[in-house]
């Protein structure tokens, strides 16, 4: 990049105060739907960087002030939509604003904030663009390859610097609004030519005049719209130029409203360049009581024009007249109206006449409002320069526009969301939090979107239950359906912590209800949670006998079909139950409808959690048709005995889970993880358990290690079958356990006559008080004769061979 030496030209004189013209900054005015998007960006998107996001701001006219001194500062205003690409589609038929692009920034500390040397940071993002629209920043190498800039764009820019504390929903940010500035000494002044170099528009011209004035700046408006196409994003022009003339019969002024930029300039003869008046879209209010007297503050976007055409037009040192327009208000030009017209067509002018008269055209002073005509003395082109033209560099030059603070001194604001959101979207966020600011550095392939739809079956509520559910609202789960037939009692609470006292009450809350009504107030309405009260049917535990036994049938029939479905409509299923037997339907259930099931148990020093394998249909397709990986086993699968009442003939320390507090919340945070892990591995339940590598100890024990390579990795690490641990020797492992063909839970055979039998099939497995019916079906039986002919085959020792 080059920077242009300005023309020489004699340093300006020091203008006295009085002469020099008072320009009113933006206020910024920012909806809480920005701030919301700008926060939800840096949590999800932005998270650690730093660097600069597009920024959309837009303006219009203001209604002239009453009451009010002084008038207030007219405001950009910034939306949600301002925090995207300021072509975006929402913006693109606002045509009754202005607008304003540029960048904002969100720093990680507030630190970061403070030191910031905020006029460098101004000079250093604005700068580039102000003085490449200029002329002064060439593009390319040389002169002849600069490219122009479109200054109804480039010429109101604004920058953003914030700090979002996501934790307390705070957000301390300062807008700026940069100009370009006359070094010290030096300003932008009032022509001394004209005895009032600034007056109103309908003091000094006519009626009529005023009328074709407006008429041709809405002309103007109206054929931008037709000129665009329908991916054009069309806003209300801030500058533009103004070419009156004496040509008709009565010797007043006909008008000509042009584009502004350089090319149009450039092009214009000579004569009407004499003629020339500069016009720019005035923000600022008038107010009611103003009068010729006093000079009137102008709008901010002034000072970059005069710059550009100081700069850019090469007519510093002269004295140029410029409009003030100030309507009452623009409006909004409907797309459909204009873009099949033609300027020439009939129907162009039956829509302008149209237009003319809702915008108020035709009143007496022709809509014009209180614009007012200025004259002002250009700059030279070195009243820009802050140090030697030997050193003319980029540095040369500076910007200013922060923006005031409340206690207008230079300085940040800040806003409070908390007051502004409702209480269901900060549950959300907070509990969120930790999972977003997971993605910005440790694990940034965390997907924290596909957590938040699974929806999660808790088969049990008790101890393990309840350290499931806080855990899976940690990673972001926000469907979790409970199922248990118990009522909390007084010894629950202690261990169980979704229960209070109050559950314990007349004979106790249903566990099942009581628990996801507690996860809605731990977490907030947001926590989609669902008790549902039913008994699951178990081997060994016979039912439709006796003179009710119709209704007992019936009941536990509606129970199995109850639970199938559940089983069905979720993503995925943890057995929590404290029965051995009670884990059996579930498992059949889980392998027939291909739903993820993990498993956690206790002991009294020794806890399991595992991950039953999918089906072989499902392991099939996972793995293209391949045998490569095996399928896992399930809880039953290194048993070789039908699961039976494990309640009969116990005694009460035996019937109960009798178990060492501490290891719950383990075994209860585990299977919370292991699912997690599983749901980030590209194959899912279908992912293969590790492989088991010696660690070249000398004790030989095995230790896996997660370099990324294994087919059991995910992105939180490696996905075993199972984990076995104890609190005896504060040690786990992490075996794999291959499925087992004659399972009596998940082997085909069993699974195969589910799907077939229904509750006719899970009727004839309880009410087998033996498990003889369940062996045989699986094959059990028979595999445990053919082990026993075999050992016998190896025990039929010849007293011949043997001294032998």
């Amino acid at each position: 990049m080059m920077v242009a030496s300005p023309s020489k030209s004699p340093p300006a004189k020091l203008q006295p105060r009085q002469h020099l013209v008072r320009f009113r900054p933006f206020r910024s005015v920012a909806e809480p739907s920005f701030w919301l998007d700008h926060n939800a960006r840096k949590l999800n998107e932005l998270r650690l960087s730093e660097e600069s996001v597009p920024l959309a701001g837009f303006f219009g006219v203001s209604a002239p002030s009453q009451g009010v001194t002084p008038p207030l500062s007219p405001g950009m205003r910034f939306d949600a939509s301002s925090s995207s690409s300021p072509y975006n589609d929402s913006l693109s038929r606002r045509n009754e604003y202005i607008r304003s692009s540029g960048k904002i920034i969100s720093l990680n500390t507030i630190e970061s904030l403070k030191k910031c040397d905020k006029n460098k940071f101004l000079n250093d993002t604005c700068l580039p663009t102000l003085l490449a629209c200029c002329g002064v920043l060439n593009i390319g190498d040389d002169d002849e390859n600069t490219v122009e800039m479109d200054p109804n764009v480039s010429l109101i820019p604004c920058t953003c610097l914030t700090y979002c504390d996501l934790k307390s929903n705070m957000t301390v940010y300062w807008f700026a609004f940069p100009a370009l500035a006359p070094r010290t000494g030096c300003g932008i002044a009032y022509s001394t030519v004209v005895s009032n170099p600034q007056r109103k528009l309908i003091n000094d011209w006519s009626p009529r005049e005023c009328r074709l004035l407006a008429k041709s700046i809405h002309k103007f408006r109206m054929l931008q719209e037709c000129r665009g196409t329908n991916k054009d994003h069309v806003w209300c022009p801030p500058f533009f130029i103004l070419i009156p003339s004496a040509t008709d019969g009565e010797n007043e002024k006909s008008m000509k409203c042009l584009p502004f930029s350089q090319t149009v300039y450039d092009s214009l003869s000579q004569v009407e360049k004499e003629l020339v008046i500069f016009g720019f879209v005035d923000p600022n209010p008038t107010p009611e009581n103003d009068d010729d007297a006093t000079t009137t503050a102008l709008g901010w976007t002034l000072r970059n024009f005069v710059a550009y055409i100081s700069l850019r037009l090469k007519l510093g040192g002269r004295n140029a007249t410029f409009l003030s327009y100030r309507p009452p208000f623009l409006r909004r030009i409907d797309h459909s109206e204009t873009a099949t017209v033609h300027e020439s067509s009939e129907d162009f002018n039956s829509a302008f006449e149209s237009f003319s008269e809702d915008c108020g055209i035709n009143d007496d002073d022709g809509g014009i409002g209180q614009s007012l005509l200025v004259d002002i003395k250009i700059p030279p082109a070195e009243d820009y320069q802050w140090l030697p033209p030997s050193e003319s560099s980029i540095n040369c030059y500076k910007c200013v526009g922060w923006e005031l603070n409340k206690n207008n001194k230079p300085g940040p604001r800040s806003i409070d969301l908390r007051p502004l959101v409702s209480p269901t979207h900060l549950a959300r966020q907070a509990n969120d939090l930790n999972l977003r600011l997971m993605k910005w550095r440790a694990l940034p392939s965390l997907d924290v979107e596909v957590l938040s739809r699974l929806k999660v079956l808790l088969l049990g509520a008790g101890t393990l239950g309840c350290g499931v559910a806080r855990t899976l609202l940690g990673w972001g789960v926000r469907h979790i359906t409970f199922v248990d037939s118990g009522r909390v009692s007084y010894s629950n609470p202690v261990r169980q912590s979704l229960f209070g006292i109050d559950d314990c009450k007349d004979g106790g809350k249903y566990k099942a209800v009581a628990a996801a009504e507690s996860l809605v107030s731990v977490a907030g309405p947001d926590v989609k949670s669902e008790g549902v009260v039913l008994s699951i049917p178990m081997p060994g535990h016979p039912f439709g006998g006796g003179k009710d036994g119709v209704t007992e049938a019936a009941a536990v029939k509606k129970d199995v079909e109850r639970l199938h479905a559940l089983v069905e409509e979720h993503d995925a299923v943890f057995l929590l139950t404290d029965t051995r037997e009670s884990r059996w339907l579930p498992t059949v259930m889980a392998l027939a409808t291909n739903t993820p099931l993990i498993n956690a148990a206790l002991g009294l020093d020794s806890w399991l959690v595992m991950r039953h394998g999918p089906n072989s249909s499902a392991l099939s397709a996972a793995n293209n048709n391949s045998t490569d990986f095996g399928r896992l086993g399930c809880y039953f699968c290194s048993d070789i005995v039908a699961p039976e009442n494990s309640t009969r003939d116990r005694t009460l320390d035996q019937q109960c889970t009798v178990t060492r507090p501490g290891l719950a919340p383990i075994a209860a945070s585990m299977a919370t993880e292991l699912m997690v892990a599983m749901f980030h591995h590209p194959l899912g339940n279908c992912a293969p358990a590790p492989e088991i590598k010696r660690d070249g100890s000398s004790t030989g024990a095995y230790n896996p290690v997660d370099d990324g390579t294994s087919a059991s990795s995910s992105a939180l690490g490696l996905l075993p079958h199972q984990i076995r641990g104890t609190v005896v020797t504060y040690t786990m492992m992490t075996p794999t356990v291959p499925a087992f063909p004659s399972c009596t839970a998940c082997s085909e055979g069993i699974v195969e006559e589910y799907r077939k039998g229904g509750f006719d099939f899970v009727k004839a497995v309880c009410c087998d008080v033996d498990g003889s019916y369940l062996e045989n079906v699986s094959g059990l039986s028979g595999f445990r004769e053919e082990a026993a002919k075999m050992m016998d085959e190896c025990l039929d020792w010849d007293d011949e061979e043997e001294d032998v």
